[in-house]
């Protein structure tokens, strides 16, 4: 079957400028059968980009804006009411509410800065991905305003970029949020690289700040050596386990 012929069997459907994809099939001169077009949908997608294209200029543009957000250090962000309470259950119960910000049309934030505050506004507005850089302090923001999605992209992303050197820093952040996917990514990582990380400042950090959470871990960890040693057939007594890794802690 020529090209030209194949060409001509395939109908590429417009309706009121609804766009369609289209999966093509392996075609070759030998096909002498209908040829099945897998035909998608674009129109969502187009309509999706549109709008948060439409929000990120609204969000850039101040235009309208009739709530303030103060910074920590002082800087003022204009946003939208609508836009927060439509995002946030807390946004929404501040001016729902007789809360002081439904009076003032001002919220102060006084445990985080501009920056942090600017990212979590765009994100918003339109939904989009974060910066690692960001992941952390937006994972606070997200849990302290309900901000449901926004908790569940900085889960993924923290996941997804952990980092020996900063892995206690995370294990203590999942665990003050009772993040128990995080939590637990947190700790394989650590039982994974016990004596790297135990070496590093945030482990350190962990371990004079919060004796339970670092407790945890080691106990975990003598189960590790217990199963590990214990599935060669040598038999560890509890308390040489726990010295050696306490002597494994106090090494680095």
């Amino acid at each position: 079957m020529t090209s030209d012929i194949i060409e001509q069997r395939i109908r590429f459907i417009t309706y009121e400028n609804v766009y369609y994809d289209i999966d093509n099939d392996e075609f070759n001169e030998e096909t002498d059968h209908d040829i099945k077009v897998d035909i998608k949908p674009l129109y969502n997608t187009v309509v999706c980009l549109s709008i948060k294209e439409d929000f990120a200029d609204i969000f850039a543009s101040k235009e309208f804006s009739d709530v303030t957000l103060v910074a920590q250090d002082g800087i003022e962000l204009k946003a939208h009411k609508a836009i927060l309470c439509a995002r946030s259950q807390v946004f929404a119960a501040m001016f729902r509410n007789n809360f002081e910000e439904s009076k003032t049309n001002r919220i102060q934030i006084d445990d985080m800065d501009a920056e942090v505050i600017e990212e979590m506004l765009k994100f918003l507005y339109t939904g989009n991905d974060i910066s690692e850089k960001f992941a952390e302090d937006l994972f606070i923001a997200a849990n302290k305003y309900s901000i449901l999605d926004l908790q569940t992209m900085c889960e993924n992303t923290l996941i997804n970029t952990i980092k020996f050197a900063t892995v206690a820093d995370i294990l203590l952040l999942a665990d003050r949020y009772s993040n128990e996917r995080l939590k637990t990514k947190a700790i394989q990582v650590i039982l994974s690289n016990f004596k790297t990380v135990t070496e590093t400042e945030s482990w350190k950090k962990l371990c004079q700040t919060d004796h339970d959470l670092s407790r945890l871990v080691l106990d975990e960890y003598a189960k590790l050596l217990r199963y590990n040693n214990s599935s060669i057939g040598t038999y560890v007594e509890p308390a040489t386990r726990r010295n050696s890794v306490v002597s494994d802690q106090s090494g680095t």
